[in-house]
Order: structure tokens, then C-alpha cells, then sequence
């Protein structure tokens, strides 16, 4: 039995055993997947009374050497993977690079145990690293015994949880799971996570995904960043938030920055080194105050915004021409003149929105064809009066709004 000391002040180490549940839960599995994990398992071990026992994070990976549990442990931020090289046999990109995720444990229980099994020369090795909450810098490194049977890989055990840690299970955590890893399973589909007994499968939930290049930000200390961005959206509804990531797409923090787009369940994932570089500074959980941050949520907020006015066209054009398809559009034939026209296109943007109301998705197609209808005559017989009306009933975006407003000036001359 060894005690390993880390060398570094206890008041970091404490700083960082404050992370949010999530993120620590997180940083456990990107060890494993770093370490060429090809399953993770994120497991939940209950007591009789059905509270929890203890969190469990397993792994096929190839196990951490012996002779590396020495220098990892005792070097905060002196990481074996620093030198950002892909992992040796499957090329993957790397995490962890800081050496901080082992700390961040600590948030999730106080007392917490890593369990490696690794090969050396052809024999199999097992051995033990204990720490607790309340010396978060020391840790008991038992000796290495042959273990032929073991199978290779890490399983981290923390125990003696907090209340709070039943919030890391349910429906809202697996969303947030998949959130964070949902970049990494698409680039690399040969991996699985499975989190509470259910896979994490980012690909069967998603609607659409869109890549955005934001283009240089000049920093407050003139420094240019590169930015891009990645929009997914989602089939369940109620998802919205921005991702702050590294360039490779890790998700580090969630920010604050949460636009509501009608319609739409979405996570976007942020992406810049700068702000990788702004995590290793401890700036990201302060990053409301951060006007690099600032001016990166910017560039976001603008690009949601175009990404979504595209997708609600697009949605709209599909719902036309199926409209069309089934015959149950009130129109036929092309507009005859520039009045037609206006009134057409008032029509299809509140029919539209109208088709969105979960009792019109449920309407079979005769009752369909009846509100259409009655929209169309509406709207054609007083338009001012109809939208005002249907503003009541539907919530347009800004760009609709300001549609409606500009085709309703050109026809109120003639009403």
C-alpha cells in the first residue's frame, strides 16, 4: 500500500471538487472513452430501501498501468494526454488533457474508487485508488496482483452520495447525458454509453443537425478565436441550450443563453479553442462575466436565429406542398395578381403556425380541409381584423410578424 500526495494547493483541488453532478459524472466517462473504451456503462446501485447504494462508471478500456497511477495522481495538470495526440489504436480525439477529472469525483460522493485491471506483458493486473472528500489531495494506491481472469478496464465506485445525486437520474438527466455526448457518438458510432440501464442513442432523437462557421472574434485582449457552431434538433420536445465546447466538440460548460424558437427542441454546441482555454483558467463557471464569452454567445444568438428562420421556411414549404399533395389546400392555381398574391401568403403563414396546434395535427383530413377553408375566407373577406384575431392564437417569430405587417400594408389601401 502507497500514499500518493498530490502536489499542488488544496484550496484548487477543493475548487474543483465543486463541480456540477453532471459534469463530474461526465468527465468519468471521457476518461474511459480516452482510454479507448469502446462500451461505458454509467450504473446506479440501489439499497434496500431503493435509495442509492452507490454510482458506478465501468469500462472496457485498455486500464491505467500501474507505474502511470503514481504520476497521474500526484500531477494536477501534468495529463499523459496534454500533448493533444489521438488515442493510439483508434485514433479517437482526447478529452482529457488537465488532469482535473479525478477531482471532480469528489462532487458526487466522499468517498470514491478506482478499480484498474491492465495488461503488461501478457499477464493481467489489478489494483486499487482510494480517496475521500475530505482530504481530496491524498489518495491509498494498493499494490498490483495478477488477476487472469479479470477482464481489462477501469470502474470508478463512489459512494456515501448526497441527496441530491437522485438528480442524476430520470428523464431530464439522460437528456442532458445525451446533450453532452451526442457530438462524440455521431463522429465515432462504434462506441456505446449506456447511462442508468438505457443506451445513449443521440441519432434516433435527432431531426436535423447544421454546421455553422461563425467566423474570427477579436478577443478583449485582441487575440482572433475561431468559432463554429453545430445545431441539433431534437424529435422530443422541450430542449434548448448552448453548449460551450472545445474545437473538437467537447461540451465543458452549458451556458445560460437559451433562445426560445417556436417549434423547435434544439441543443447548439459552441465550438472554439478559446473556449477550451478559457476552462483551463476556471473562467467558464463565472462566464456570464466573461466578455469573450460574451461576444461568442453573440455570434450564437445571431446564427440560432438565421438557422431557425430557414428551418421554419422550410417546415412551411413542406406543409404547403403536402397540403397540396392531399388536396386539401384552398387554392388552386397560381395567384392572378399582385393583391391575390399578398393575401395568399397571409393565408400560409398563419396556416401554417396553425398547423402546429397539437388539436389541427390530430384532425383527420375532411376537418382539415373545413378550417382551411374557413381560414381562407376569413382572411380574404376582413384581412386586418383576421390577423389581429389569429395574433391571439398563434405566436409568430419576429420574421413572421414583420411579414404579416408589411403584406398587410399593401393591403389595406384596397380593403
Amino acid at each position: 500500500m502507497k500514499k500518493i500526495s498530490v502536489q499542488v494547493k488544496s484550496d484548487h483541488i477543493e475548487f474543483l471538487s465543486r463541480a456540477k453532478p453532471m459534469t463530474a459524472v461526465a468527465e468519468l466517462v471521457w476518461n474511459a472513452l480516452d482510454a479507448e473504451a469502446t462500451e461505458v456503462r454509467v450504473e446506479f446501485v440501489e439499497n434496500d430501501l431503493g435509495g442509492i447504494e452507490c454510482l458506478r462508471v465501468r469500462d472496457n478500456g485498455h486500464g491505467l498501468l500501474y507505474d502511470h497511477a503514481l504520476v497521474v495522481f500526484r500531477n494536477l495538470g501534468g495529463s499523459w494526454k496534454r500533448e493533444g495526440a489521438p488515442t493510439a489504436r483508434r485514433k479517437r480525439e482526447m478529452h482529457g488533457k488537465y488532469g482535473k477529472g479525478r477531482f471532480r469525483a469528489f462532487t458526487l460522493g466522499n468517498r470514491v474508487e478506482w478499480r484498474s485491471v491492465f495488461e503488461l506483458s501478457g499477464i493481467t493486473y489489478a489494483y486499487s485508488i482510494v480517496g475521500h472528500g475530505a482530504t481530496p489531495g491524498e489518495f491509498d494506491l494498493s499494490d498490483p496482483e495478477p488477476t487472469p481472469s479479470a477482464p481489462v478496464g477501469m470502474a470508478v465506485e463512489i459512494a456515501d452520495l448526497p441527496a441530491a445525486a437522485e438528480l442524476l437520474r430520470g428523464v431530464k438527466a439522460l437528456q442532458e447525458a445525451t446533450d453532452i455526448f451526442a457530438l462524440y457518438l455521431r463522429q465515432y458510432p462504434d462506441t456505446r454509453i449506456v447511462y442508468d440501464g438505457v443506451p445513449l442513442d443521440p441519432r434516433s432523437a435527432e431531426d436535423h443537425c447544421a454546421e455553422y462557421e461563425l467566423g474570427e472574434i477579436v478577443t478583449q485582449d485582441g487575440q482572433r478565436v475561431h468559432a463554429a457552431l453545430t445545431v441539433v434538433e431534437w424529435n422530443l420536445p422541450g430542449k434548448r441550450g448552448v453548449l460551450l465546447c472545445d474545437a473538437a466538440g467537447f461540451a465543458l460548460h452549458a451556458s445560460s443563453l437559451r433562445p426560445y424558437f417556436r417549434g423547435f427542441s434544439y441543443t447548439a454546441y459552441l465550438k472554439s479553442d478559446h473556449v477550451a482555454a478559457l476552462e483551463r483558467e476556471g473562467l467558464l463557471p463565472v462566464h456570464d462575466l466573461s466578455p469573450d464569452v460574451g461576444q461568442l454567445l453573440d455570434a450564437a444568438r445571431v446564427a440560432l436565429r438565421q438557422h431557425f428562420s430557414l428551418r421554419e421556411a422550410e417546415r412551411s414549404r413542406d406543409a404547403l406542398t403536402q397540403w397540396r399533395d392531399s388536396g386539401i389546400y384552398p387554392y388552386e392555381g397560381e395567384p392572378a395578381n399582385r393583391d391575390e398574391e399578398a393575401v395568399r401568403r397571409i393565408f400560409d403563414i398563419y396556416a401554417v403556425q396553425l398547423s402546429r396546434l397539437p388539436d389541427f395535427a390530430e384532425t383527420g383530413s375532411r376537418a382539415k380541409r373545413l378550417i382551411l377553408q374557413l381560414l381562407r375566407q376569413l382572411i380574404e373577406a376582413e384581412p386586418v381584423r383576421a390577423a389581429r384575431v389569429l395574433d391571439r392564437m398563434v405566436s409568430l417569430s419576429r420574421e413572421a410578424s414583420e411579414a404579416i405587417e408589411a403584406l398587410l400594408e399593401e393591403e389595406q389601401p384596397i380593403a
